[in-house]
């Protein structure tokens, strides 16, 4: 049995364990049962990152990257320059020192990463870069610059990796009509935050976006009417530039990752995710059922009956954010149903039972505690009977 830590990764919109907010509201938990506390009672080293709730997958697996070995993030000498952003962000003190180094047996410590929405996609990524790094960032790169991320070769640091309503191949609520809503509306929510960001507020939500330019220092609350720069700046980010999170979760922008992240033979993948809308008008839609968020019912609403640019009809159904056929698992990647397999092996996607849970379930929404704490329990145990491959 294996004991290896989990590094929670958190989705869009998110925060980790930096923020004041995940003291009183924890992402994994909400008002439910803190996740990461409930970990760390049992015994497992457990984090949490904080990520840019708004970046690109790439600038997420970076800032992870630089959180839990510690010390500056480096976004890359080639990517900063492809996309007009500062190298360098911040400095962080190690959450997983230990990640990598022997244990008292002499096998390696791994860990076991667990990605609620854009966070599979994140680990996805980050893992990737350990084993294989960046071929571009290595030719364009002057060696002893090189960030370690970058130069790959650590293929045995990972586990597993668990996704829980994660949009493998994209999301329809990032395209078309209903993408330009998307992107007006996380607008509004930067331009809100924004205020409280360039602010001694920062620690309750950070936008996270230093390396773009958006409110990198804070100001006295005397000038925050006049944020009329950052929203230029932000829109200019998410219509103009494509390192941003809702370029990622357009079909484009998911296959051009999903091409870059083969599926790893010495690692062991699950996949969950949930649906909360319900066939209506023959199966020409789906709308959203009952017990659903109360804020997401909207985008459920309009991802149930967008045909427009979907591969199919499957993709109607969805847990009011996310597509639940996109959940499954990578297009290129092999995969087997849960229910079907008598023991799990690696290099190949579990795909657990469809669930009737909606976006936020996976997160404590209307469920008990004591189903919540089981839940995330069952997970870790099934994660460390697996055996070590590659000790």
């Amino acid at each position: 049995m294996s004991k290896y830590p989990v590094v929670l990764l958190h989705g869009m919109f998110g925060y980790g364990q930096q923020e004041i907010t995940e003291k009183v509201l924890p992402y994994y938990g909400l008002w439910n049962v803190h996740i990461r506390k409930m970990f760390e009672k049992e015994g497992v080293r457990c984090v949490a990152p904080s990520l840019g709730p708004y970046t690109s997958a790439w600038n997420r697996a970076c800032e992870a990257y630089a959180q839990l070995v510690g010390g500056r993030v480096d976004y890359g000498k080639v990517h900063s320059e492809k996309f007009g952003c500062e190298r360098y962000g911040r400095t962080y003190k190690a959450l997983l020192p230990e990640w990598g180094t022997k244990d008292a047996n002499g096998d390696i410590i791994k860990v076991n990463f667990i990605g609620h929405s854009f966070g599979g996609v994140t680990a996805r990524l980050l893992t990737q870069l350990l084993i294989d790094g960046s071929e571009e960032e290595r030719n364009g790169t002057p060696e002893n610059e090189l960030s370690p991320l970058f130069k790959g070769g650590n293929k045995n640091l990972v586990h597993s990796i668990t996704t829980l309503a994660s949009p493998h191949n994209g999301a329809t609520c990032t395209e078309k009509r209903t993408g330009k809503v998307m992107t007006e509306i996380v607008v509004k929510i930067c331009q809100l935050f924004s205020i409280i960001d360039a602010t001694p507020l920062r620690s309750i939500y950070d936008l996270r976006l230093d390396q773009y330019g958006i409110t990198k220092e804070k100001i006295p609350f005397i000038r925050i009417y006049n944020m009329s720069k950052q929203t230029e700046l932000i829109r200019k980010y998410l219509f103009e530039n494509k390192d941003n999170i809702i370029y990622d979760l357009t079909f484009k922008g998911a296959k051009e990752l999903n091409d870059k992240i083969p599926t790893r033979d010495n690692i062991y993948y699950f996949s969950f995710r949930g649906q909360r809308t319900v066939p209506a008008l023959h199966g020409l839609v789906q709308i959203p059922g009952p017990k659903s968020f109360p804020l997401l019912n909207i985008l459920g609403f309009f991802m149930g009956i967008n045909v427009t640019g979907m591969p199919n009809r499957k993709w109607l159904a969805n847990d009011l954010v996310i597509n639940t056929e996109s959940g499954i698992a990578p297009d290129n990647a092999p995969k087997v149903d849960f229910e079907t397999v008598s023991e799990y092996k690696p290099g190949i996607w579990h795909v657990m039972p469809l669930e009737i849970k909606d976006h936020m379930s996976f997160l404590g929404w209307k469920e008990t505690k004591e189903d919540f704490r089981n839940y995330y329990q069952t997970m870790y145990d099934r994660l460390s009977s697996l055996p070590t491959i590659d000790k």
